[in-house]
């Protein structure tokens, strides 16, 4: 193969330029957005995609690189297909990659990038070598990822005897796009994938298709495949394929790294277009997927993209605030809706029987905090079809999961936390699934030991033996907790069917997290078989590989301590009252002990209600939302699949969901105005006139109308719709202490 010149490209991206100024009074939320936002440090996707799409269109860089492919300071190597978002651990994906370049045949090129931009279901890059540039623009649909590269030549054009005889003489540069079926995230140092097996072939003089199979990555081995089906605006000038670093013209080619590959003779400024269909099932069902997509231009699919973008977005709608509020606001949506993946119902590659399919729950640990509450207050039937779904994969393989990845179990992180999910759904009534079929599915978490507890269900022998996992099992000490509330959970589901027995069995067995609780320390700990304390307590101990143990996952006995969300009251009792608690909740604070980065925490800044002072979890809410700002590195941690994101929807708007209880807790709003969506054409709003960051506490407050006294409202109350207006003022006024939220003991003995 010969050498070839890399080449240069000016467009006019009016039309892409980012705004300079807010939108105006027609609601367009997706102008708000920042793709870029979380990048560094949240690992958040900057590529094209749609809400839950199964194409996430994205850069993918020269490793070393995180989860999602990409980092700002690495260079662009191409763009592949399917990502994650928002993830640690080892990376999976980055598959069916496409590699624009002019120079060389090089597998690994490593361009300049400039000009790099996005916006909801777009992404564009200018890729510059010292005589060339390729402007790259992706757009998506939903199985579809659609490029468009217009080459342009920097330096002097291509003399006519560079050209081969045939082509036109305005033919001034040589334009290559390769296809490699064997791509992956390369992390380096963490857990990888592998490619198995990959074929392309050459099917005419513009399309191309072919697949990978793939397995590794976080979660474990989980094998899959990925086909694809690739269609050229224009006939190849020439084409082939590549195995290893061996170039040829043959059509066909299959083994490890192998792609396919083909040329362009263009004018300055010569485009080159190009729709990719991916599918879990078959290259058949690729290119019916392509075709379902019909023929509509790069502009139109992009246009499109946007507007279903501001649709979803528009479920909610604030005023007031900050620009850099809205923005970060608004993005933080977007990456809500990022994930899952949405297969529908003829992707799953294991099973169809009509019922929707998603994959990478990563994970329910993360997101069933934040992320589910959220969907079920204004994505309700997205809510119900994920559970059908983790209802469906219990049907089929025997447990609920916690993480679901390339179609398998991935790995627990904490206890069964479907059973949160479920019963959250269950107490605020959301409907739309088997809550028959639900309580089997719990019952089965609490009751039945897990062959595999590190890939779903429990671990369950120490469990039911002693009231506590031991210090000799990884985590045991936050696994019992985590234990602890999902019986508590499963016991409401028993209560909504009416099986009394079953609800105080696991009301009881809910307690089992005062095992673990020192009241020496007021700290939880671990222990031994035997019931003795494990040696050298410390409030901050962790390992640096604090995911691996000993005791509590990710987390030190700080970041636990107050995991009991559904006992409050009797922890606070523990402590000496509400006094003795404050105290405690202001040294973890104020001792620089508490990690917003991290989803343990997420209820903590808010448990100063139960002990009668929401002025406090107004102080705390407050400083934690000023970690979540604009640019690159703007979340406090890794955004998880949009939990930390849905954390900062839910503060700024000035509640906060009790996951799994019928609870939400009333806070401090950022916003002046917010307007939820609800269902059935039902609004939800919250009103704090002259709510500043002066003007941050609660001092009265009003429901349609009437005086509301109470720090915390339910589902019920809002599903109704109508207007919570707040009381806004300087300084604490006693607001909302009289009737704290409902613990457990409130209703026993």
């Amino acid at each position: 193969m010969r050498p070839f010149v890399l080449i240069f490209l000016s467009v006019c991206l009016g039309a892409c330029t980012p705004k300079e100024s807010a939108p105006d009074a027609a609601f367009e939320p997706a102008a708000w957005v920042d793709p870029f936002i979380g990048v560094e440090i949240g690992n958040t996707l900057p590529g094209a995609t749609l809400p839950f799409g199964m194409v996430r269109l994205s850069p993918d860089v020269a490793p070393p690189n995180h989860t999602t492919g990409y980092r700002s300071n690495r260079p662009i190597r191409g763009f592949s297909h399917n990502h994650l978002s928002g993830t640690g651990g080892g990376a999976r994906y980055g598959n069916i990659l496409v590699i624009p370049e002019t120079g060389p045949c090089n597998l690994f090129p490593e361009p300049r990038k400039s000009d790099e931009y996005a916006r909801p279901g777009y992404y564009s890059v200018l890729l510059r070598e010292p005589d060339t540039e390729i402007r790259c623009e992706l757009t998506a649909a939903r199985r579809v990822g659609l490029h468009r590269y217009t080459f342009s030549k920097t330096a002097d054009p291509l003399t006519r005897d560079e050209l081969v005889r045939e082509y036109l003489p305005q033919a001034t540069i040589r334009g290559r796009i390769l296809i490699d079926a064997s791509a992956i995230i390369d992390m380096v140092d963490a857990e990888p994938t592998h490619n198995v097996r990959s074929a392309v072939r050459i099917r005419s003089d513009r399309e191309i298709e072919g697949y990978g199979r793939f397995r590794g990555g976080w979660g474990g081995e989980n094998p899959y495949a990925v086909y694809f089906a690739a269609r050229f605006d224009r006939p190849f000038d020439a084409c082939g394929t590549w195995k290893g670093s061996s170039f040829s013209a043959d059509s066909l080619c299959d083994g490890v790294e192998v792609g396919a590959w083909c040329e362009y003779l263009l004018p300055q400024h010569g485009r080159v277009e190009l729709r990719v269909a991916i599918s879990y099932v078959s290259v058949e069902q690729a290119w019916r997927n392509l075709e379902a997509e019909g023929s509509d231009d790069f502009e139109t699919v992009r246009n499109r993209a946007y507007r279903i973008w501001n649709q979803a977005l528009s479920a909610i709608r604030v005023k007031g605030g900050t620009p850099e509020q809205k923005t970060v606001f608004y993005t933080g949506l977007y990456h809500a809706l990022t994930m899952p993946t949405d297969l529908g119902e003829d992707e799953n590659p294991r099973w169809q029987d009509g019922e929707r399919h998603f994959w990478d729950f990563y994970t329910l640990w993360d997101t069933y905090r934040t992320v589910m509450p959220l969907y079920t207050l204004v994505y309700p039937e997205r809510q119900r079809e994920i559970i059908r779904c983790l209802l469906d994969i219990y049907e089929h393989r025997g447990w609920l999961p916690d993480a679901w990845t390339a179609g398998d179990y991935a790995y627990v992180q904490g206890g069964s936390n479907a059973d949160v999910v479920i019963a959250d759904a269950v107490v605020k009534r959301l409907g739309g699934f088997d809550v028959g079929q639900a309580y089997e599915a719990v019952k089965k978490n609490a009751d039945v030991m897990s062959d595999n507890p590190y890939k779903y269900g429990r671990d369950l022998y120490e469990y039911e033996k002693y009231g506590y996992l031991s210090s000799r099992i990884k985590n045991g000490s936050s696994k019992s907790l985590e234990y602890a509330y999902g019986d508590f959970c499963i016991a409401q589901v028993a209560g909504a069917l009416g099986l009394d027995k079953d609800r105080e069995r696991y009301e009881r067995r809910s307690g089992n997290w005062l095992n673990l609780f020192d009241p020496r320390t007021c700290f939880f700990w671990a222990k031994d078989p035997e019931g003795e304390w494990a040696p050298d307590f410390s409030p901050t101990f962790r390992r640096p590989d604090y995911w691996n143990g000993p005791y509590f996952y990710e987390g030190t006995p700080w970041n636990y301590a107050t995991y009991v969300p559904h006992d409050m009251r009797r922890l606070i009792g523990l402590h000496g009252g509400d006094e003795p608690f404050i105290a405690f909740l202001d040294e973890l604070f104020d001792g620089g002990h508490y990690e917003i980065g991290n989803e343990p925490g997420f209820l903590t800044p808010y448990l100063y209600h139960y002990a009668g002072r929401p002025d406090r979890s107004a102080e705390r809410v407050r400083a934690q939302l000023e970690e979540f700002r604009t640019g690159r590195r703007g979340l406090p941690g890794q955004d998880d699949s949009g939990a930390m994101s849905a954390w900062y929807l839910f503060g700024a708007m000035g509640f906060f969901p009790v996951a799994g209880q019928d609870v939400y807790l009333i806070g401090s709003p950022l916003f002046e105005e917010s307007t939820l969506q609800l269902e059935n054409g039902v609004r939800f709003t919250i009103k704090a006139p002259g709510v500043s960051s002066g003007n941050r506490y609660v001092c009265g407050a009003t429901w349609n109308g009437k005086k509301w006294d109470r720090c915390w409202f339910s589902h019920a109350d809002l599903t109704g719709g109508g207007e919570l207006i707040l009381e806004m003022g300087p300084a604490p006024c006693g607001w909302g202490e009289a009737v704290p939220p409902p613990s457990l003991s409130d209703r026993r003995p």
